[in-house]
């Protein structure tokens, strides 16, 4: 930012150009030339398994909070799920907490 120092204005203004502006305009970066060998290329840690469309995680809470209705519906599923699988005795109780 700059400051006109002019009297009796404290306006800020931005200069036209910053260093890295070149960086947000998408033509800046062409189009690969050469492609990934594994065409299941993900970002993630590991490449998506063959076939992997978006529908695989549509009922995913993307962006909600554990707080929401449909938050802490996913958590007591998880929780029930988990119970039962180990197959514990009805009055242990499962948790799921930050780690």
């Amino acid at each position: 930012y700059t400051h006109n120092t002019a009297p009796g204005n404290s306006e800020r203004t931005m200069p036209d150009k910053r260093p890295g502006d070149a960086l947000l305009n998408p033509a800046a970066f062409p189009e690969p030339k050469v492609r990934p060998n594994n065409p299941n290329f993900g970002s993630g840690p590991c490449a998506k398994r063959p076939g992997w469309t978006g529908d695989a995680i549509s009922d995913a809470a993307l962006g909600r909070s554990h707080r929401s209705s449909l938050g802490k519906a996913k958590l007591a599923e998880a929780i029930d799920e988990t119970h039962a699988l180990l197959g514990l005795p009805k009055d242990y109780l499962v948790g799921i907490v930050p780690a």
